[in-house]
C-alpha cells in the first residue's frame, strides 16, 4: 500500500461517508483513530438523512453537516419546488466551502462524495485509488490510498484510508456512540414492562435494504418459536421505517407471539434497545453493524453479499450462509437461492452456541437439556 506521511497539524478535518447505516457504523473506528491522532482538530462529518441519526452526540465530533436527501428529493419531484431543492442544496454546499477544511478523507468513494471533497477546497483530499472506488470519484482527490486486499472488512479497509496520516498502532477499538441517559432508560422502560423474567431477550431484526437479502417470514417465525418454546427466551421483533408490516406478518406466523418493539425515533434509539438484548438475529443489515460495535453477540443470515467485506465485524457472532456455490455474486439474480438454503433449526443451534459461550443462556427446558431441531 502507498503511504505518505505529511507532516500535518490538521486544525479542521472532514470525514466523508454518506450512507448506508451499516457503512457509516464501519466507519466510526475511523473517527476514533482521527480523535486519537488529532485531539484538538474539529472533526466534520458530511452524511445523508437516513443515517445522520447514528451521529447524533458523537463524543469525537464537532460537527455534523447532514444532506437532507429525502427533503431534496421530495422538493424535486415538484417543479414548483425546484428552486427551494436549489437552496437546500446550496445550503448543504456552502457550509461545505465556508468551513475552511485542512484535511479531507472520502470514505464514501462515489462521485457525490468525490464533489463533496472538491467543494471543500481543503488542500489535502484524500481517498480511495481508483480500484477500489466508483463514478471517477478518484479525480476529486489528490492523496490516494491502494487498500491492501480487495476483502479486506470495510472497518479494516477504513482503517488503512488514514493509516500515513496516524503514528503508530491504529487498532479497530470498538467505537462509541451518542447513546445517553434519555436513550437507555426509555429501552428499559421498555424492556420492564414487556418482559417480567431474567430470560434472555433476543432482538431478531428481519429487515433490509436489499430484496435479495431477506429471509423468509415464516422461517423467522419458526425461529422465534424455536427460542421461546425451547429456550423460553424473551423475543423481541425490531424494525426500521418501512418494516412495521413485516414483523407483524412475522408475529402472525408464529405460535409464540413475541413482542413487538415500539417505533424509535432515532437510530440510537434502536441501538439502546439493541444493546439491552442477550443476542441478535438478522439478516445482512445496518442494525446488525450497530450492534456488532455494541457487543452483542449477532447470528448473521448472509446471501448474495460477501462475508469477508460485509460481516460483523466485532466478536462474539455467528455467520451463516447458504451453501450454494454461486455465493458471494452481489447481483440481482431471480431467486435468492442462497437464502432459501439456510435452514431455520441451522439459525436456532447457532443461536443457543452463542448464549451459551457468554454466559447468558436462557432457562433450559425440564431436564436440563435443550432441544435441537433438524434443519
Amino acid at each position: 500500500m502507498k503511504t505518505h506521511k505529511p507532516k500535518l497539524s490538521p486544525k479542521r478535518i472532514l470525514i466523508i461517508r454518506l450512507s448506508s447505516i451499516g457503512d457509516v457504523a464501519r466507519t466510526l473506528p475511523a473517527l476514533t483513530s482521527l480523535r486519537r491522532e488529532f485531539p484538538h482538530a474539529h472533526i466534520a462529518w458530511a452524511v445523508e438523512d437516513k443515517s445522520s441519526g447514528l451521529l447524533e452526540g458523537h463524543p469525537h465530533l464537532d460537527e455534523v453537516i447532514t444532506f437532507e436527501r429525502i427533503k431534496i428529493e421530495r422538493l424535486l419531484k415538484s417543479p414548483l419546488a425546484f428552486p427551494r431543492a436549489l437552496f437546500e442544496l446550496g445550503k448543504f454546499v456552502s457550509r461545505i466551502y465556508n468551513r475552511d477544511f485542512d484535511l479531507v478523507f472520502d470514505f464514501h468513494g462515489i462521485l457525490k462524495s468525490g464533489l463533496i471533497a472538491a467543494c471543500s477546497r481543503a488542500p489535502v483530499r484524500v481517498g480511495f485509488s481508483r480500484s477500489f472506488v466508483k463514478e471517477f470519484s478518484y479525480l476529486f482527490t489528490n492523496r490516494k490510498v491502494s487498500p491492501s486486499d480487495f476483502f479486506l472488512p470495510r472497518v479494516d479497509r477504513n482503517l488503512q484510508l488514514i493509516k500515513p496520516f496516524i503514528n503508530g498502532n491504529n487498532p479497530a477499538d470498538k467505537p462509541l456512540l451518542g447513546l445517553t441517559t434519555r436513550h437507555c432508560e426509555k429501552a428499559r422502560a421498555f424492556a420492564n414492562e414487556k418482559f417480567k423474567n431474567h430470560h434472555a431477550l433476543v432482538a431478531v431484526h428481519p429487515g433490509t435494504s436489499r430484496l435479495l437479502k431477506h429471509w423468509f417470514p415464516r422461517r423467522f417465525a419458526e425461529v422465534c418459536d424455536m427460542l421461546a418454546e425451547s429456550l423460553h427466551a424473551n423475543v423481541l421483533l425490531t424494525w426500521g421505517p418501512g418494516e412495521r408490516e413485516l414483523v407483524e406478518e412475522i408475529r402472525a406466523l408464529t405460535r409464540s407471539a413475541p413482542e413487538i418493539a415500539p417505533q424509535t425515533q432515532s437510530l440510537l434509539e434502536l441501538a439502546a434497545l439493541l444493546q439491552m438484548c442477550s443476542l441478535m438475529i438478522t439478516v445482512d443489515c445496518g442494525p446488525m453493524h450497530i450492534a456488532s460495535l455494541l457487543g452483542v453477540p449477532v447470528v448473521a443470515l448472509f446471501g448474495p453479499t460477501d462475508t469477508r467485506i460485509n460481516g460483523p465485524y466485532w466478536h462474539p457472532y455467528h455467520i451463516i450462509t447458504g451453501n450454494i456455490s454461486c455465493r458471494p455474486c452481489d447481483e440481482n439474480c431471480e431467486s435468492a437461492k442462497c437464502m432459501e438454503a439456510i435452514a431455520p433449526g441451522e439459525v436456532f443451534r447457532a443461536a443457543v452456541d452463542l448464549l451459551a459461550k457468554t454466559a447468558d443462556a436462557a432457562e433450559c427446558p425440564e431436564g436440563g437439556k435443550l432441544a435441537y431441531p433438524s434443519p
